[in-house]
């Protein structure tokens, strides 16, 4: 029953750029297209989502089947993610949103790099669907962990419903449904990545209303061994 909700909603994931791809493509070949090179872009974006949506679920079937691997080092969490929000800064500023990062590092962990860019990108990501005007993102260290937050002054999340963000097929009870990816893909994706990382990930309430949500991951020891697992 829920392996059968969870393809249907993947299913429709999956449906909406295509069915934008195809009606697009269509209108170029009857003529009826004015601005060729604008279409062509939008063609892209939608093309660029199917294959997030693609990569997603491609991801979840590796941590499913134990075949997901991880390439660790140490690295400083503050300087990983504070590249991977500049890279998403374009993404907000079409969307006529602020995207900003504060480092209050070092905070040294062992991670992969590849996949704490994913985590953070996918959780930047959800806070811009949400956020009203600004998204936050932090990196600081607090005892033995590195705290990555990120924070958006959207509606936020009823309290009843947090336990459950990081949930495939999660849809808040108490906000309207998400335009984009109902079946909860990015984020449950974030919760098996950060830990397999060894860390942790929550959503709560944030400092100016909206939602935070917090990654904690250890900070690196030189006694912790070095190497690649599964």
């Amino acid at each position: 029953a829920l392996d059968q909700q969870f393809l249907l909603s993947i299913s429709h994931d999956l449906r909406t750029p295509l069915t934008a791809i195809a009606g697009y493509a269509e209108a170029l070949s009857d003529g009826a297209i004015t601005d060729p090179a604008r279409t062509g872009v939008v063609i892209a974006n939608h093309a660029d989502r199917l294959e997030r949506l693609v990569g997603d679920l491609l991801d979840l079937a590796r941590l499913d089947a134990n075949q997901f691997r991880l390439h660790l080092e140490s690295l400083d969490a503050g300087v990983a993610v504070g590249r991977t929000v500049a890279g998403l800064a374009p993404q907000a500023e079409r969307n006529g949103l602020a995207l900003r990062f504060h480092n209050h590092g070092p905070a040294v962990v062992r991670a992969d790099p590849d996949r704490l860019a994913q985590t953070v990108a996918n959780l930047v990501d959800n806070a811009l669907k949400f956020a009203a005007s600004t998204v936050d993102v932090s990196v600081s260290p607090n005892g033995t962990d590195a705290v990555i937050r990120v924070d958006d002054d959207g509606p936020g999340i009823a309290e009843r419903d947090l336990p459950h963000v990081f949930d495939r097929l999660y849809v808040s009870r108490s906000q309207p449904a998400r335009a984009e990816n109902p079946s909860g893909m990015g984020l449950a994706i974030v919760r098996e990545l950060v830990t397999a990382m060894g860390g942790s990930v929550s959503a709560g309430s944030g400092p100016v209303g909206g939602t935070r949500l917090t990654v904690l991951l250890p900070l690196d020891s030189p006694a912790d061994g070095a190497g690649t697992r599964d």
